[in-house]
Protein backbone atom coordinates (compact mmCIF):
# COMPACT_ATOMS: atom_id res chain seq x y z
CA UNK A 1 0.00 0.00 0.00
CA UNK A 2 2.77 2.45 1.02
CA UNK A 3 5.81 0.93 -0.68
CA UNK A 4 9.39 2.15 -1.13
CA UNK A 5 8.41 4.28 -4.12
CA UNK A 6 6.59 6.57 -1.70
CA UNK A 7 9.80 7.31 0.15
CA UNK A 8 11.32 8.65 -3.05
CA UNK A 9 8.16 10.56 -3.90
CA UNK A 10 8.02 12.24 -0.48
CA UNK A 11 11.73 13.05 -0.65
CA UNK A 12 11.11 14.74 -4.00
CA UNK A 13 8.22 16.72 -2.48
CA UNK A 14 10.44 17.73 0.45
CA UNK A 15 13.27 18.86 -1.82
CA UNK A 16 10.92 20.90 -4.01
CA UNK A 17 9.51 22.60 -0.90
CA UNK A 18 12.93 23.26 0.66
CA UNK A 19 12.40 20.74 3.49
CA UNK A 20 14.77 18.09 4.91
CA UNK A 21 14.45 14.65 3.33
CA UNK A 22 13.79 11.32 5.02
CA UNK A 23 17.56 10.69 5.17
CA UNK A 24 18.19 13.49 7.66
CA UNK A 25 19.88 12.06 10.79
CA UNK A 26 17.70 14.09 13.16
CA UNK A 27 14.35 13.03 11.70
CA UNK A 28 13.66 10.73 14.66
CA UNK A 29 14.15 13.63 17.10
CA UNK A 30 11.71 15.79 15.14
CA UNK A 31 9.14 12.99 15.04
CA UNK A 32 9.46 12.62 18.80
CA UNK A 33 8.88 16.36 19.21
CA UNK A 34 5.68 16.31 17.14
CA UNK A 35 4.44 13.24 19.00
CA UNK A 36 5.07 14.91 22.37
CA UNK A 37 3.26 18.05 21.25
CA UNK A 38 0.19 16.05 20.25
CA UNK A 39 0.23 14.01 23.46
CA UNK A 40 0.42 17.23 25.46
CA UNK A 41 -2.41 18.74 23.36
CA UNK A 42 -0.24 21.77 22.58
CA UNK A 43 -2.69 23.10 19.99
CA UNK A 44 -2.40 24.81 17.63
CA UNK A 45 0.96 23.34 16.64
CA UNK A 46 3.57 25.60 15.11
CA UNK A 47 4.82 23.93 11.93
CA UNK A 48 8.53 24.67 11.65
CA UNK A 49 10.45 23.16 8.69
CA UNK A 50 11.72 20.40 11.00
CA UNK A 51 8.26 19.54 12.30
CA UNK A 52 6.86 19.66 8.78
CA UNK A 53 9.56 17.22 7.65
CA UNK A 54 8.53 14.86 10.47
CA UNK A 55 4.92 15.26 9.43
CA UNK A 56 5.69 14.52 5.80
CA UNK A 57 8.08 11.58 6.15
CA UNK A 58 6.62 9.75 9.16
CA UNK A 59 3.12 10.84 10.13
CA UNK A 60 1.80 11.13 6.57
CA UNK A 61 2.48 7.49 5.56
CA UNK A 62 1.39 6.25 8.99
CA UNK A 63 -1.88 8.19 8.98
CA UNK A 64 -2.57 7.33 5.34
CA UNK A 65 -2.36 3.64 6.27
CA UNK A 66 -4.85 4.22 9.11
CA UNK A 67 -7.46 5.79 6.82
CA UNK A 68 -6.93 3.17 4.11
CA UNK A 69 -7.53 0.30 6.54
CA UNK A 70 -10.44 2.10 8.22
CA UNK A 71 -12.33 1.70 4.93
CA UNK A 72 -11.69 -2.04 4.77
CA UNK A 73 -15.11 -3.33 5.84
CA UNK A 74 -17.68 -0.62 5.19
CA UNK A 75 -20.10 -0.15 2.27
CA UNK A 76 -18.67 2.25 -0.29
CA UNK A 77 -20.54 4.91 -2.27
CA UNK A 78 -21.88 3.56 -5.54
CA UNK A 79 -22.22 5.24 -8.91
CA UNK A 80 -20.72 5.59 -12.37
CA UNK A 81 -19.35 9.13 -12.36
CA UNK A 82 -16.41 10.52 -10.40
CA UNK A 83 -16.43 9.72 -6.70
CA UNK A 84 -16.45 13.02 -4.81
CA UNK A 85 -14.21 12.92 -1.75
CA UNK A 86 -13.85 15.85 0.66
CA UNK A 87 -11.17 15.91 3.36
CA UNK A 88 -11.91 18.40 6.16
CA UNK A 89 -8.84 19.44 8.11
CA UNK A 90 -6.77 17.93 5.33
CA UNK A 91 -3.38 19.06 6.62
CA UNK A 92 -0.73 17.93 4.15
CA UNK A 93 -2.94 15.27 2.53
CA UNK A 94 -2.34 12.16 4.65
CA UNK A 95 -5.98 11.15 5.10
CA UNK A 96 -6.91 12.00 1.50
CA UNK A 97 -4.04 9.85 0.28
CA UNK A 98 -5.13 7.02 2.57
CA UNK A 99 -8.70 7.23 1.31
CA UNK A 100 -7.56 7.05 -2.30
CA UNK A 101 -5.34 4.04 -1.54
CA UNK A 102 -8.09 2.36 0.47
CA UNK A 103 -10.68 2.88 -2.27
CA UNK A 104 -8.35 1.50 -4.91
CA UNK A 105 -7.55 -1.49 -2.69
CA UNK A 106 -11.29 -2.17 -2.46
CA UNK A 107 -11.52 -2.23 -6.26
CA UNK A 108 -12.95 1.25 -6.84
CA UNK A 109 -11.72 2.25 -10.29
CA UNK A 110 -13.91 5.34 -10.77
CA UNK A 111 -12.17 8.70 -11.12
CA UNK A 112 -11.89 10.51 -7.80
CA UNK A 113 -12.58 14.24 -7.49
CA UNK A 114 -10.80 15.37 -4.35
CA UNK A 115 -11.58 18.47 -2.31
CA UNK A 116 -9.30 19.62 0.51
CA UNK A 117 -10.03 22.18 3.21
CA UNK A 118 -7.87 23.42 6.07
CA UNK A 119 -7.03 26.72 7.75
CA UNK A 120 -3.32 26.01 7.09
CA UNK A 121 -2.62 27.34 3.58
CA UNK A 122 0.99 26.13 3.67
CA UNK A 123 -0.16 22.64 4.57
CA UNK A 124 -2.64 22.58 1.69
CA UNK A 125 0.07 23.69 -0.73
CA UNK A 126 2.17 20.74 0.41
CA UNK A 127 -0.84 18.42 0.11
CA UNK A 128 -1.23 19.49 -3.52
CA UNK A 129 2.40 18.47 -4.14
CA UNK A 130 1.83 15.09 -2.44
CA UNK A 131 -1.45 14.28 -4.19
CA UNK A 132 -0.81 15.91 -7.56
CA UNK A 133 -0.37 13.44 -10.35
CA UNK A 134 -2.06 10.49 -8.66
CA UNK A 135 -3.67 8.41 -11.44
CA UNK A 136 -7.39 9.02 -11.74
CA UNK A 137 -7.42 11.77 -9.09
CA UNK A 138 -8.45 15.37 -9.77
CA UNK A 139 -7.91 18.07 -7.15
CA UNK A 140 -10.87 20.45 -6.90
CA UNK A 141 -11.21 23.71 -4.97
CA UNK A 142 -15.00 23.53 -4.99
CA UNK A 143 -16.65 20.25 -4.11
CA UNK A 144 -20.38 20.16 -3.42
CA UNK A 145 -22.43 17.17 -2.28
CA UNK A 146 -19.48 14.82 -1.60
CA UNK A 147 -19.93 11.05 -1.60
CA UNK A 148 -17.31 10.54 1.11
CA UNK A 149 -16.30 12.97 3.85
CA UNK A 150 -13.16 12.54 5.98
CA UNK A 151 -12.37 13.86 9.44
CA UNK A 152 -8.97 12.43 10.34
CA UNK A 153 -7.17 13.65 13.49
CA UNK A 154 -9.52 16.65 13.45
CA UNK A 155 -11.77 16.26 16.48
CA UNK A 156 -8.76 15.89 18.78
CA UNK A 157 -8.05 19.57 18.12
CA UNK A 158 -11.59 20.97 17.83
CA UNK A 159 -12.84 22.88 20.89
CA UNK A 160 -9.81 21.82 22.88
CA UNK A 161 -10.06 23.05 26.46
CA UNK A 162 -13.86 23.21 26.63
CA UNK A 163 -15.75 21.13 29.23
CA UNK A 164 -16.09 17.55 28.04
CA UNK A 165 -19.93 17.43 27.70
CA UNK A 166 -19.93 20.62 25.61
CA UNK A 167 -17.09 19.30 23.49
CA UNK A 168 -18.90 16.03 22.80
CA UNK A 169 -22.03 17.89 21.71
CA UNK A 170 -20.00 20.19 19.45
CA UNK A 171 -18.25 17.23 17.82
CA UNK A 172 -21.55 15.45 17.23
CA UNK A 173 -22.99 18.55 15.55
CA UNK A 174 -19.87 19.04 13.42
CA UNK A 175 -19.93 15.49 12.10
CA UNK A 176 -23.70 15.39 11.63
CA UNK A 177 -23.72 18.67 9.69
CA UNK A 178 -21.37 17.22 7.06
CA UNK A 179 -23.51 14.32 5.94
CA UNK A 180 -22.61 12.37 2.83
CA UNK A 181 -23.11 8.84 1.56
CA UNK A 182 -20.25 7.94 3.89
CA UNK A 183 -18.57 9.91 6.69
CA UNK A 184 -15.33 8.53 8.13
CA UNK A 185 -13.91 9.84 11.39
CA UNK A 186 -10.46 8.62 12.50
CA UNK A 187 -8.94 9.65 15.83
CA UNK A 188 -5.85 8.62 17.81
CA UNK A 189 -6.24 5.37 19.75
CA UNK A 190 -5.75 7.22 23.05
CA UNK A 191 -8.20 6.50 25.84
CA UNK A 192 -9.64 10.02 26.10
CA UNK A 193 -9.90 10.51 22.32
CA UNK A 194 -11.53 7.13 21.75
CA UNK A 195 -14.00 7.46 24.62
CA UNK A 196 -14.97 10.94 23.43
CA UNK A 197 -15.66 9.47 19.98
CA UNK A 198 -17.74 6.70 21.58
CA UNK A 199 -19.80 9.36 23.37
CA UNK A 200 -20.23 11.22 20.07
CA UNK A 201 -21.41 7.95 18.58
CA UNK A 202 -24.08 7.58 21.28
CA UNK A 203 -25.34 11.12 20.58
CA UNK A 204 -25.58 10.39 16.85
CA UNK A 205 -27.35 7.05 17.32
CA UNK A 206 -29.88 8.79 19.59
CA UNK A 207 -30.43 11.34 16.80
CA UNK A 208 -31.16 8.56 14.30
CA UNK A 209 -27.90 8.73 12.37
CA UNK A 210 -26.97 5.29 10.95
CA UNK A 211 -23.61 4.14 12.35
CA UNK A 212 -21.97 1.57 10.07
CA UNK A 213 -18.72 0.85 11.92
CA UNK A 214 -17.23 -0.18 14.21
CA UNK A 215 -20.56 -0.78 15.95
CA UNK A 216 -22.58 -3.97 15.55
CA UNK A 217 -25.72 -2.63 17.28
CA UNK A 218 -27.48 0.60 18.23
CA UNK A 219 -27.50 0.11 22.00
CA UNK A 220 -25.47 2.51 24.17
CA UNK A 221 -21.76 1.82 23.83
CA UNK A 222 -20.92 -0.83 26.47
CA UNK A 223 -17.27 0.22 26.58
CA UNK A 224 -18.27 3.51 28.20
CA UNK A 225 -19.39 1.70 31.35
CA UNK A 226 -15.87 1.52 32.81
CA UNK A 227 -13.27 4.29 32.60
CA UNK A 228 -10.57 1.75 31.76
CA UNK A 229 -12.22 0.60 28.50
CA UNK A 230 -12.10 2.23 25.09
CA UNK A 231 -12.93 1.10 21.57
CA UNK A 232 -10.19 1.08 18.94
CA UNK A 233 -8.65 -1.03 16.21
CA UNK A 234 -5.25 -2.68 16.62
CA UNK A 235 -4.34 -4.24 13.28
CA UNK A 236 -1.30 -6.42 12.52
CA UNK A 237 -0.07 -3.95 9.90
CA UNK A 238 3.48 -2.64 10.33
CA UNK A 239 4.91 0.62 9.05
CA UNK A 240 7.10 0.41 5.92
CA UNK A 241 10.64 -0.86 6.66
CA UNK A 242 12.37 2.47 6.01
CA UNK A 243 10.36 4.01 8.86
CA UNK A 244 11.45 1.43 11.45
CA UNK A 245 14.71 3.21 12.39
CA UNK A 246 12.87 6.55 12.49
CA UNK A 247 10.30 5.09 14.88
CA UNK A 248 13.06 3.59 17.03
CA UNK A 249 14.84 6.93 17.14
CA UNK A 250 11.61 8.63 18.23
CA UNK A 251 10.76 5.96 20.79
CA UNK A 252 7.57 5.06 18.93
CA UNK A 253 6.20 1.73 17.74
CA UNK A 254 6.29 0.61 14.13
CA UNK A 255 4.56 -2.71 14.82
CA UNK A 256 0.81 -2.68 14.34
CA UNK A 257 -1.60 0.07 13.43
CA UNK A 258 -3.95 1.57 16.04
CA UNK A 259 -6.74 4.14 15.77
CA UNK A 260 -10.31 4.84 16.84
CA UNK A 261 -12.88 5.22 14.07
CA UNK A 262 -16.50 6.02 13.44
CA UNK A 263 -18.24 5.47 10.09
CA UNK A 264 -21.63 7.02 9.36
CA UNK A 265 -24.02 6.51 6.45
CA UNK A 266 -27.28 7.92 5.18
CA UNK A 267 -29.09 4.60 5.57
CA UNK A 268 -28.54 1.44 7.61
CA UNK A 269 -26.38 -1.23 6.02
CA UNK A 270 -25.32 -4.77 6.80
CA UNK A 271 -22.92 -5.00 9.74
CA UNK A 272 -21.06 -7.90 11.36
CA UNK A 273 -22.84 -9.60 14.23
CA UNK A 274 -19.79 -9.13 16.47
CA UNK A 275 -16.53 -7.24 16.72
CA UNK A 276 -13.48 -8.03 18.87
CA UNK A 277 -13.01 -5.10 21.27
CA UNK A 278 -10.15 -6.16 23.55
CA UNK A 279 -6.74 -7.81 23.19
CA UNK A 280 -7.07 -11.59 22.67
CA UNK A 281 -6.71 -13.72 25.78
CA UNK A 282 -4.89 -16.86 24.70
CA UNK A 283 -3.77 -19.45 27.21
CA UNK A 284 -2.83 -23.07 27.03
CA UNK A 285 -5.82 -24.93 25.70
CA UNK A 286 -8.11 -21.89 25.33
CA UNK A 287 -8.51 -18.81 23.11
CA UNK A 288 -10.86 -16.05 24.34
CA UNK A 289 -12.18 -12.97 22.57
CA UNK A 290 -14.28 -10.12 24.01
CA UNK A 291 -17.09 -9.60 21.51
CA UNK A 292 -19.30 -6.53 21.15
CA UNK A 293 -22.64 -7.62 19.75
CA UNK A 294 -25.95 -8.92 21.01
CA UNK A 295 -25.62 -12.38 22.54
CA UNK A 296 -28.15 -13.80 25.01
CA UNK A 297 -29.32 -10.28 25.83
CA UNK A 298 -25.81 -8.92 26.47
CA UNK A 299 -23.84 -6.64 24.15
CA UNK A 300 -20.40 -7.37 25.62
CA UNK A 301 -19.42 -11.01 26.09
CA UNK A 302 -16.26 -13.07 26.48
CA UNK A 303 -16.45 -16.04 24.09
CA UNK A 304 -13.90 -18.82 24.09
CA UNK A 305 -12.78 -21.79 22.04
CA UNK A 306 -11.09 -24.76 23.63
CA UNK A 307 -8.18 -26.02 21.59
CA UNK A 308 -9.66 -29.51 21.60
CA UNK A 309 -12.63 -27.96 19.74
CA UNK A 310 -10.50 -26.45 16.95
CA UNK A 311 -11.80 -27.41 13.51
CA UNK A 312 -11.71 -26.31 9.91
CA UNK A 313 -15.05 -24.53 10.39
CA UNK A 314 -13.77 -22.37 13.27
CA UNK A 315 -10.10 -22.05 12.28
CA UNK A 316 -10.42 -18.28 11.77
CA UNK A 317 -11.10 -17.84 15.50
CA UNK A 318 -7.36 -18.00 16.24
CA UNK A 319 -6.61 -15.19 13.76
CA UNK A 320 -9.07 -12.61 15.12
CA UNK A 321 -7.64 -9.52 16.80
CA UNK A 322 -8.89 -6.25 18.24
CA UNK A 323 -11.05 -4.43 15.70
CA UNK A 324 -11.96 -7.47 13.58
CA UNK A 325 -15.61 -8.05 12.73
CA UNK A 326 -17.05 -11.54 12.50
CA UNK A 327 -20.16 -13.68 12.30
CA UNK A 328 -20.67 -16.84 14.38
CA UNK A 329 -22.99 -19.59 13.15
CA UNK A 330 -24.54 -20.53 15.49
CA UNK A 331 -23.70 -17.79 18.00
CA UNK A 332 -22.93 -18.85 21.56
CA UNK A 333 -20.62 -18.24 24.48
CA UNK A 334 -18.36 -21.08 23.37
CA UNK A 335 -17.07 -21.85 19.88
CA UNK A 336 -17.78 -25.52 19.30
CA UNK A 337 -16.26 -27.82 16.64
CA UNK A 338 -19.28 -27.25 14.35
CA UNK A 339 -19.38 -23.46 14.91
CA UNK A 340 -18.63 -21.53 11.72
CA UNK A 341 -16.42 -18.45 12.24
CA UNK A 342 -16.66 -15.97 9.37
CA UNK A 343 -14.37 -12.91 9.48
CA UNK A 344 -16.36 -9.93 8.21
CA UNK A 345 -15.75 -8.89 4.63
CA UNK A 346 -17.85 -6.76 2.34
CA UNK A 347 -19.61 -8.97 -0.24
CA UNK A 348 -17.61 -7.53 -3.18
CA UNK A 349 -14.22 -7.67 -1.46
CA UNK A 350 -13.52 -11.24 -2.50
Amino acid sequence: MIDASWRERLDAVASSAGLPTSRHPRLGDWVRGVSDAYNQAAFPLRWTPERTAARLHFFLPRDAMKVATALRDVPLPEGDGPLRLHDFGAGIGASALGAVLGLRARGVSRPIRLGLSDSDAAGLALAARVLGGLPGVELSRELSLPDLVLFSNVLVEVDHGRPEPARIEAHARLVQNHRASLVLVVEPALRDCARRLQAVRDRLVAAGVPVLAPCTHDAPCPLLRRDTDWCHDDLPVDLPPWLHPVARGAGLRWQGLTYARLVLGQAPAARPCFRVVAPPRDSRGRKERLLCGTLDGDVLTWVDRLEKHASEANAAWATLGRGDGLDLVPAGRRVEPATEVHPWRRPHDG
